[in-house]
């Protein structure tokens, strides 16, 4: 993930899948309206908006290296373009490999 704007499209999927609304996920990281809305539209924020927001999602920050994530372009998006999680990239992978796919 390389811009503000895949990563609001991955905290954005991640609200939907969590059956959040926007204005429970407010509520409940303690963070203004304004700032999550910021935060989905892939503007800046405060790195504590960020990690709030995360914590209520149930969603770690984690670093991967660049030529890891070339390695596994799954983590990047999807066949239908949109976000995937890094759990399901990784066991895409391992199946295709197990059937002697890459």
């Amino acid at each position: 993930m390389s811009t503000l704007l895949e990563l609001a499209d991955r905290l954005e999927a991640a609200r939907q899948a969590s059956g959040l609304t926007r204005q429970a996920l407010t509520e409940k990281a303690g963070v203004s309206r304004q700032a999550v809305y910021r935060l989905l539209k892939g503007n800046d924020v405060q790195v504590s908006t960020l990690l709030a927001v995360m914590d209520v999602l149930r969603l770690d920050l984690v670093t991967v290296p660049r030529a890891l994530e070339r390695g596994l372009p799954e983590l990047r998006t999807s066949a239908e373009g949109s976000p995937t999680h890094a759990l399901s990239a990784v066991q895409q992978r391992l199946a295709r490999l197990k059937e002697g796919r890459r």
